[in-house]
């Protein structure tokens, strides 16, 4: 669950407590020639910040423009990052020209800000924050290349000297900048940045709220996060204001202004649901109110939705977290990468971003952790501080009651009859969350009014914008949407009448990769048009299997896994690899024309296991030509609560145990002839996984003390993948699939 972090300095991050001696004089002025004819972002990026160094203040302003040209083609979201660098520069050359730094700033400002109609304010208000620890850290990293070198004498001079400024513009220009934004924000909106709300039970709820001056009755859109940061959510209420809603941040209880300590899920709902009919109430609203956000956020407005406030009209999520279902626990098995999050979200009033952003604490405990083979349990005691939070979720490894009172189930779906609208990516976490509640809902109100768009886009997209390039791939064009636009044309769709965008058409609505065209389908189902059987019995190949057409005859695959062995602490997975640790791999032949996979997959595996409990993950990729593996889709899962995640079944050693199983999540796709379909079956033992010991007692509380003899599963040849594909390309060809 990650929180999106500002960024008018995020795109051109530097950083250090202090900040760099000077260059040598003119070394900025020297290497400005070698990007003379830049013409991609990085490059452009770097020559306006050396001719900044070098105090060419109008040639960099110039650049500015330019940067904010490319990033309009290429990264949309990304051209309002530059407006603060414009200023900058602007400001500087004001300030050359005799003026004070103060005089010069406000002039810049109003030149360049004061002036925006509002709905670019909106948009823009949230790239003018930044994080001055990640800038100065970014530039220590730079500084590491040449620490052994005079900088004149380093390749690396051109990105120090570049992060350097980086430094220079984040403490030159904030704060001095944020009276000159509060000032715009005041003349533009009406602004009640100190709300507490009160809850029936004596609470209070700290909000933001952000409204037009307006006479007319508006709408209001409300962010209920845990995420505390007053820049962000000040500025996600600006966003929605300046679209012509009442936009309103509010925070989880224990956050902010609110007393008392924050709990994770516990009061959201409930308090979501109170903060609804307070805005409902208000003079100035028209009685209806929307939701937005995603990731934790998402799983307020589903639990809102919990408690039935009849002002909620729609919601809009995206990376959508669900709690017990995606985190943190997947599939009834705990994720390691979840322990310091409690941390970040509730040890302080705000985020505890330097708590949380310690990789080398967190590396060394799961690596600590795996190495000792003490129970999961025990994680707060090798850590050396206690994780109550963690604790408490560890004591609920079934979806009890426990979860199941944050978010609907089962039948409290039906009853959700107003318009759903979720975005989620192929390279999103949430994707297992937001396919949740898509299925959930449907399954349960057939007739939901839910749009769901997926595309090629990583965890932040919907707030930082879509990225050209995500894990190594370069999306197609088609996919580069401008998501928060999109949404606010949802918002416009359901509240003022106006036209649905045509990407949201039908309900579920996706980018095929590698094919450069959308598809809108009325279910997950309709993804494809066909499946195939790929069975796991078929015959080796080297080190790996090849699937099968049919059940094969004989005994199938053994799959060994030592709980007791920790050697492999310390392997890395090659980037443009999988992890191949306890697992059996199966792979097509390669294919000999274009084939299309779509959809989910699912599993049916006859195993013969020795022990009462084990943990499954199945990874299906493409391996290219050229023998790189693109992630297709996946799923992680214990299987003894395989039939259902709220009651566990453990398995019967020695004799055939049936595994049916759905994938947590989609992919389209288009393959190249030459490419292959692997698929990876494992059984997770490693640093930052919860490891199933298999003796049906609690799984946090094994250890390689437990371990034993090692587990043994046997792979009937009945047991199969199946996959889905589209346009006929099911029915691959012979060679290809024997």
């Amino acid at each position: 669950m990650t929180r999106i972090l500002s960024l008018g300095a995020l795109i051109l991050l530097a950083s250090s407590r202090a900040v760099a001696a000077p260059p040598p004089q003119n070394l900025a002025d020297a290497l400005i020639g070698g990007y003379a004819d830049a013409t991609d972002g990085k490059r452009i990026s770097t020559l306006m910040r050396l001719q900044l160094d070098a105090g060419r203040w109008q040639d960099a302003e110039r650049s500015a423009e330019r940067l904010t040209q490319v990033y309009g083609r290429t990264e949309p979201e990304h051209a309002f990052s530059i407006l603060p660098w414009r200023i900058y520069a602007r400001a500087r050359r004001h300030e050359a020209s005799g003026a004070s730094w103060r005089d010069a700033l406000a002039r810049a400002f109003a030149e360049l800000y004061g002036g925006l109609p509002d709905r670019e304010v909106a948009r823009t208000y949230g790239w003018m924050g930044g994080n001055l620890d990640a800038v100065r850290q970014a530039l220590q990293s730079a500084e590491k290349v040449c620490a052994d070198k005079p900088l004149d004498h380093c390749a690396g001079a051109a990105d120090i000297i570049a992060a350097r400024q980086s430094v220079i513009e984040f403490e030159s220009l904030h704060p001095a900048i944020d009276p000159l934004l509060r000032a715009d924000l005041d003349r533009r909106f009406i602004v009640e940045d100190h709300l507490a709300i009160p809850t029936p039970d004596g609470g209070k709820v700290a909000a933001i709220l952000v409204r037009p001056r307006s006479t007319t009755k508006v709408t209001s859109l409300l962010d209920f996060t845990i995420y505390a940061n007053h820049f962000f959510g000040l500025a996600g209420a600006v966003e929605m204001a300046g679209n012509g809603y009442a936009g309103m941040t509010a925070y989880t209880r224990g956050k902010e202004w609110s007393p008392g300590p924050p709990l994770p899920y516990e009061h959201d709902g409930a308090d979501a649901a109170t903060v609804i009919d307070w805005l409902a109430a208000q003079p100035w609203s028209d009685g209806r109110v929307g939701m937005f956000s995603g990731s934790y956020d998402a799983s307020t407005q589903w639990g809102a939705l919990k408690h039935h406030p009849s002002a909620l009209k729609a919601i809009a999520t995206h990376a959508s977290n669900a709690p017990g279902i995606d985190t943190p626990m997947q599939g009834n098995v705990f994720q390691s990468f979840i322990y310091p999050w409690p941390f970040y979200t509730t040890d302080v009033p705000g985020l505890d971003d330097a708590n949380y952003s310690d990789s080398d604490r967190w590396s060394a405990l799961n690596r600590n952790w795996y190495v000792s083979g003490r129970p999961y349990r025990e994680l707060p005691l090798i850590d050396g501080e206690t994780n109550p939070i963690f604790g408490k979720w560890l004591d609920h490894p079934a979806y009890d009651s426990y979860w199941q009172s944050f978010i609907p189930v089962g039948n409290e779906f039906a009853s959700i009859d107003i318009p759903v609208f979720v975005e989620t990516g192929y390279f999103d976490g949430g994707m297992v969350g937001a396919l949740y509640y898509f299925e959930q809902h449907l399954a349960h109100r057939p007739e939901a009014d839910e749009r769901m768009l997926i595309g090629p886009y990583h965890h932040t997209a919907m707030g930082g914008g879509v990225l050209p390039m995500v894990n190594g791939y370069r999306i197609d064009q088609v996919a580069m949407q401008d998501l928060r636009g999109l949404r606010l044309k949802w918002f416009d769709h359901v509240f003022r009448g106006a036209a649905l965008p045509a990407v949201l058409s039908d309900r579920v609505n996706f980018e095929v990769m590698g094919a450069n065209e959308w598809r809108h389908v009325h279910s997950l189902k309709a993804m494809a048009d066909g499946s195939r059987k790929l069975y796991l019995g078929g015959r080796r190949q080297g080190v790996r299997w090849l699937f099968g057409e049919a059940a094969a005859k004989g005994v199938g695959p053994e799959l060994r896994v030592d709980f007791a062995d920790r050697s492999d602490v310390d392997l890395r997975v090659p980037d443009s690899g999988f992890d191949t640790r306890n697992a059996l791999v199966f792979t097509t032949l390669p294919l000999t024309r274009p084939t299309e996979v779509a959809g989910l997959f699912s599993g049916h595996f006859e195993i013969i296991p020795n022990k009462r409990d084990l943990d499954l993950a199945v990874n299906f990729f493409e391996e290219t030509v050229d023998g790189a593996y693109f992630p297709l889709a996946s799923y992680l899962g214990r299987a003894s609560f395989i039939a259902n995640r709220s009651e566990r079944h453990l398995l019967t050693p020695g004799i055939p145990n049936i595994l049916d199983f759905q994938s947590q999540t989609v992919t389209a796709k288009l393959l190249p002839p030459g490419s292959r379909i692997v698929a990876v079956v494992a059984v997770p033992k490693q640093p930052d996984v919860e490891i199933n010991y298999g003796t049906g007692r609690d799984v946090a509380d094994e250890s390689t003390a437990d371990a034993k003899e090692p587990l043994v599963v046997t792979f009937g040849t009945g047991s199969y993948l199946k996959l889905g594909f589209r346009d006929g390309s099911s029915r691959m060809s012979r060679k290809s699939a024997r």
